[in-house]
């Protein structure tokens, strides 16, 4: 069988494209090199400006009782704190319930799915006007084929303007259980990283921290010690760390990030997601960033297959909203990146913030995009 549209990669954005795509009556084939539902060392904060497109795609939703997010606090190693309002807000939920929820609602809508399968290798036939992508197990054909594999993809696109330096970062995540304000959101610096904290369901709060690798081999690569030693240096991290009650005794991990500048697409494949940029952790809304360009980019799918656009405007359209939309969120995103790996500037923010909150809410809004 020819699929219409082939995904690689079925993690938030793939799901979201599939379904939305299946929604318009499209085949449409997700392959994806792992399973479901999985842990993923993500922040778990979901912008509202996505809020109406998400709840569309899976109904189900509805049914939960998410919190709403719409305080932000920021600590680092000084006594100074700064609180503020998020006018646009945010709600929680974990990854794992969020991508269960969308793999089901995707297969009851047809979608069809190859488990445990890496796509390896992309040719385009000419002749045919068909992509062959090579997997570990067969040969899957499909007219269109969209890049949602992560920051981490092995379809790196050639095309890219430039890279960040080679310092390399580890995510790590817990959720807890933690007598906290529900409709809060806490960014915690500490000497090479930061540690965000906000609740998701059933009155559960997700703890991560992304932090500069060398902190972790000056520890001995032991994440104990890292949390014992480094993050501690923030007494009211520390204070949380050692009130909470860890659900999960082993954290969720990743290594080996950077932040990369990427172009959104290339002559085999259209990239979304992580995929296509990451922005990074420190000013949030990547989830709203995947979840924005599936549906662009599935709208635009729509149209092309409608014949209203060519293939050449299918992509320049889209390449033309990521630019427009996101390059800049991201390049802002990797100054703040290294601001916050050292405490005296984050606490130098601290006061800055604290003596010009309408600069802080400025800041805040470009953390934060249009609702759709």
């Amino acid at each position: 069988m020819i699929y219409q549209v082939a995904i690689i990669g079925g993690g938030l954005a793939g799901l979201a494209l599939a379904i939305d795509l299946r929604k318009r009556s499209y085949h449409v084939i997700i392959i994806e090199k792992g399973n479901y539902p999985r842990q993923k060392v993500c922040g778990e904060y979901i912008s509202m400006e996505s809020h109406n497109y998400l709840f569309s795609l899976c109904p189900s939703l509805e049914k939960l009782n998410l919190p709403h997010i719409n305080k932000f606090l920021l600590t680092s190693t000084s006594k100074n704190v700064f609180e503020a309002n998020l006018p646009l807000g945010g709600f929680g939920i974990s990854r794992y319930l969020l991508e269960e929820l969308l793999y089901n609602e995707a297969i009851n809508l047809g979608v069809v799915f190859m488990l445990n399968t890496k796509a390896s290798n992309i040719e385009f036939d000419s002749k045919d006007s068909i992509f062959n992508i090579k997997t570990n197990n067969i040969i899957i054909q499909a007219s269109l084929v969209c890049n949602a594999s992560g920051r981490k993809s092995n379809f790196e696109t050639a095309l890219k303007e430039s890279q960040t330096s080679s310092t390399n970062y580890i995510g790590i995540k817990y959720h807890i259980k933690l007598k906290r304000d529900s409709d809060l959101i806490e960014i915690h610096n500490f000497p090479g990283g930061y540690c965000g904290i906000s609740n998701i369901e059933d009155n559960k709060s997700c703890l991560c921290y992304i932090v500069n690798s060398k902190k972790l081999q000056e520890v001995n690569n032991s994440i104990p010690n890292l949390e014992k030693i480094i993050l501690s240096k923030n007494k009211n991290l520390k204070k949380v760390i050692e009130s909470a009650e860890f659900i999960t005794s082993q954290p969720a991990t990743i290594s080996g990030i950077n932040f990369k500048i990427k172009k959104a697409v290339n002559d085999e494949s259209i990239f979304l997601g992580d995929a296509a940029g990451s922005i990074a952790p420190i000013t949030g809304n990547g989830m709203s960033m995947a979840l924005r360009s599936a549906s662009v980019l599935a709208k635009n799918i729509d149209n092309y297959f409608s014949t209203t656009i060519s293939n050449t405007d299918l992509k320049n359209n889209y390449s033309l909203f990521w630019k427009q939309q996101f390059s800049t969120r991201i390049k802002l995103s990797r100054h703040f990146q290294k601001l916050s790996e050292h405490p005296p500037l984050t606490n130098l923010t601290i006061q800055l913030f604290n003596s010009f909150p309408s600069l802080a809410q400025k800041v805040i809004k470009l953390t934060h995009g249009k609702p759709f």
